[in-house]
């Protein structure tokens, strides 16, 4: 399968190193990039018209010359929509990375462009496409577990001055250059306003949310959906958004969802998740990608990645089959990824926006970064991965205690005079 791919610098230099990879083994090569600044990459540039990959100055010039088989969009957040939807109208079958968008409007403008074409736009969700998780789904959906009732997962990353100066949207409720609007033009179908609401759960914890609702049951097919999303959002870091939150989502079904993150912490804290269902629990864990699962018999069986450096390169290896016809359809679509930005949004409605963390320790250097860390922050996320609530409700003395908001109609973010006010600010 020939892949057209919109960018190869930032994370689309590992999209590159995963075609070569599928290219290897027959699979997929990359026939065609958009690169905006070739003065930028003259030698990734040189070796990719060596291997007969043509370069162009835009996507349009691409979608025009054709000789691709679907479009793959490394870039970022607030560009995937119209990226994804200028590829799907051209015909051609597309894959973002993750998430799929910021807002929940952007997300149902895809959706609209799959229905006109009647093609389809994949996700690059690695941890969704892993085997762990994979069989993990299979087992919930076999009902040898019953129903998932809790679902709680922990992140503690540190990122420091360089993460948030990595791009002009790090950190960034919009996309550099966009002002706020809340008219029609933020409809559906309409222009598209640049949001990015950037932060853990939003971004780069996004996994591990997305994670537990499709083990929760919501993806193609469900009968499951949000019902309700209580959010408390903050920031230690000189950021616009968020680096610190908490989330719970209570699903249609009764079942509640739990996600902790921070970047604001001294020490790492490696992503773990604990579901309870029915007749047994699962714990896993990323560093080994493996599961222990528990009947409530004592029956026990772990389960783990036999090859977890490929994680990456899996859900380029999956729109490659499904293009050829060999996969039905794309193992993470709208129908996986929709929730996750449901969620978010909610989150920011039932926060209110982001809350200042004041009780901040000192600023530390960690490899001449410096790095805003909030003290105890580790122990804050460990207590919650172990008792559930939020924040507010351990009585952590730096929360915000917010209500939940009700996913019932929402397709368009912002919805309460809060938030307006909040992202207008």
């Amino acid at each position: 399968m020939r892949y057209g791919l919109v960018g190869i610098g930032g994370y689309g230099a590992v999209w590159v190193r995963c075609l070569e990879s599928l290219r290897e083994r027959g699979i997929a090569r990359l026939s065609a990039a958009v690169v905006r600044h070739p003065e930028r990459y003259r030698e990734q540039v040189a070796r990719l018209r060596e291997q007969g990959c043509a370069i162009y100055p835009e996507l349009g010039s691409m979608l025009a010359a054709g000789g691709i088989d679907l479009v793959g969009v490394p870039t970022g957040i607030a560009t995937h929509a119209p990226l994804a939807m200028q590829a799907l109208d051209a015909g051609y079958p597309v894959i973002v990375e993750k998430p799929l968008t910021a807002a929940i409007q952007d997300a149902l403008a895809i959706e609209e462009a799959e229905t006109r074409s009647g093609l389809w736009c994949a996700v690059a969700y690695q941890w969704l496409h892993s085997p762990t998780i994979q069989a993990l789904a299979h087992l919930l959906a076999a009902g040898s577990l019953g129903r998932v009732r809790v679902a709680r997962s922990a992140i503690g990353w540190p990122r420091g001055r360089d993460y948030y100066m990595r791009n002009a949207w790090a950190g960034q409720l919009r996309a550099p250059g966009r002002t706020p609007s809340h008219t029609q033009n933020d409809a559906p179908g309409r222009a598209l306003q640049g949001w990015v609401l950037d932060g853990p759960a939003t971004n780069a914890t996004a996994h591990y949310l997305t994670n537990m609702l499709y083990l929760a049951g919501l993806r193609g097919g469900s009968d499951v959906g949000i019902g309700s999303v209580r959010g408390e959002l903050y920031h230690a870091n000189d950021i616009p958004s968020y680096d610190t939150s908490c989330i719970e989502i209570e699903l249609t079904d009764g079942a509640r969802i739990y996600h902790y993150a921070s970047h604001a912490v001294r020490r790492p804290l490696e992503p773990r998740m604990y579901v309870e269902a029915e007749q047994g629990t699962i714990w896993w864990e990323a560093e080994t990608d493996s599961a222990v699962v528990t009947w409530a018999d004592g029956t026990r069986r772990t389960i783990e990645n036999p090859d977890r450096a490929w994680n990456q390169g899996r859900p380029l290896e999956q729109a490659a089959r499904t293009v050829a016809g060999e996969d039905a359809r794309p193992l993470c679509g709208l129908a996986e990824t929709i929730p996750q930005v449901l969620a978010i949004n909610l989150a920011f409605e039932s926060s209110g926006g982001v809350h200042s963390i004041r009780h901040l320790g000192q600023r530390t250097v960690v490899d001449d970064d410096p790095l805003v860390c909030v003290e105890g922050m580790e122990q804050v996320l460990e207590r919650a991965m172990a008792e559930g609530g939020l924040f507010s409700d351990l009585g952590v003395p730096w929360a915000v205690e917010t209500s939940p908001f009700q996913a019932a109609g929402y397709r368009q973010m912002p919805q309460s005079d809060a938030l307006r006010r909040f992202l207008e600010g």
